[in-house]
């Protein structure tokens, strides 16, 4: 061909290969039937991506370039396209289902495609490792000329799922609905939560005389628990990052032997008092990883020698270290022990559950190491 090529006067070259790319478009390519097994192909990434929202679509700009020796396209039972496989950030298998693009065009032996393919993010959050592949669906993988074609991508939640938490207290009627800020979708779910909270707490050793921290108190679920429980030698502190739940707390709960502050995003205000028990009911599950380990360094400086710290996270094998947003954030979990530990905490698991996808809500109860 090259040789044909040849014979073409160099100031008619150009016309000559109008002309040939002019018939190949006329040329329908149909697969019915898988290609030979020796199949190559250049797949780069052109512009890389870092960023996506679980479950969504998402544009990659990659270059391919067909270095079989027939042509491929994305006609018949069996089409040429881009595949993409997913790892975790460790290089571990992962439950995320490949994807696959067709081709927009039939490609030519030696010609070269830049193109803008959309594929599905995974359902779980995590630091994911994507490969790119051109692939026969129902025939061969084509090996790949050069370097493999990844990206690093980090999967969120989605951003119309955001929401701030000075917000939702800002614009609440806490006097008509005190509740639903606080998470319950109802007065009645509110109280349902009340002894199954407390429980969680008294099954670890808290005590009617014990002293009680509470982090995120929002307007009183545990509160109420402990205004019911804790005798006057008890000790009951609230703390919250919205002022109106503070403001809220203070005017409903007024025994002597409970106090309510605001407390600051890894700061507690809370001195010349240590607690028996201090509970993170759904905050960590709202923290980034190195915003729980202050949270945790600062209640080690607020903890007895025998009490303990009982919080709950969301934690996930494919996250590097936490990920999404206020709404709910996923950590690393190995990460976060390790934290802890630094701290001067010994972590025991109490109780898990399933969350989301690969992702798990598990309790922890934290001691002094």
């Amino acid at each position: 061909m090259n040789a044909l090529r040849l014979l073409v006067p160099a100031p008619l070259r150009p016309v000559a290969r109008r002309a040939r790319i002019a018939l190949r478009s006329l040329r329908i390519v149909s697969h019915a039937a898988p290609l030979p097994a020796s199949c190559h192909a250049a797949v780069a990434v052109l512009k890389p991506v870092l960023l996506a929202e679980a479950g969504r679509p998402f544009p990659v700009h990659l270059k391919i370039v067909n270095h079989t020796p027939a042509p491929v396209a994305p006609a018949g039972s069996h089409p040429v396209g881009v595949r993409v496989t997913w790892t975790s950030h460790t290089g571990e298998p992962c439950a995320a289902p490949d994807g696959f693009v067709p081709l927009p065009r039939t490609l030519w032996p030696g010609e070269e495609l830049a193109h803008t393919f959309t594929f599905q993010a995974p359902e779980s959050l995590g630091d994911y490792v994507a490969e790119f592949q051109l692939v026969q669906r129902g025939g061969p993988v084509f090996e790949q000329i050069g370097h493999r074609a990844k990206l690093d991508l980090a999967v969120t939640t989605p951003l119309d799922a955001e929401f701030n938490y000075h917000d939702i207290y800002a614009s609440a009627d806490l006097n008509k609905d005190f509740w639903s800020a606080s998470g319950p979708p109802s007065q009645a779910e509110f109280e349902r939560l009340v002894p199954i909270k407390l429980k969680l707490l008294t099954d670890q050793g808290l005590t009617p005389d014990g002293k009680l921290l509470d982090v995120g108190c929002g307007t009183g679920l545990l509160a109420t628990a402990a205004e019911r429980f804790l005798s006057d030698r008890g000790l009951y502190w609230g703390t919250d990052l919205a002022k109106e739940a503070v403001a809220f707390c203070r005017s409903r709960y007024t025994r002597p032997n409970f106090h309510f502050a605001v407390n600051g995003m890894t700061t507690i205000p809370v001195s010349g008092v240590q607690f028996d028990a201090i509970a993170y009911y759904s905050v960590f599950t709202h923290t980034y990883v190195e915003e729980s380990a202050l949270l945790l360094s600062e209640s080690k400086r607020l903890l007895t020698p025998g009490g303990f710290i009982f919080a709950d996270f969301f934690t996930s094998p494919l996250v590097e270290r936490s990920i999404g947003n206020r709404y709910a954030v996923e950590v690393n979990r190995d990460l976060m022990l390790r934290l802890a530990a630094v701290a001067g905490l010994k972590a025991e698991l109490a109780m898990d559950s399933p969350w989301k996808g690969q992702a798990r809500r598990e309790f922890f109860k934290f001691t002094h190491a």
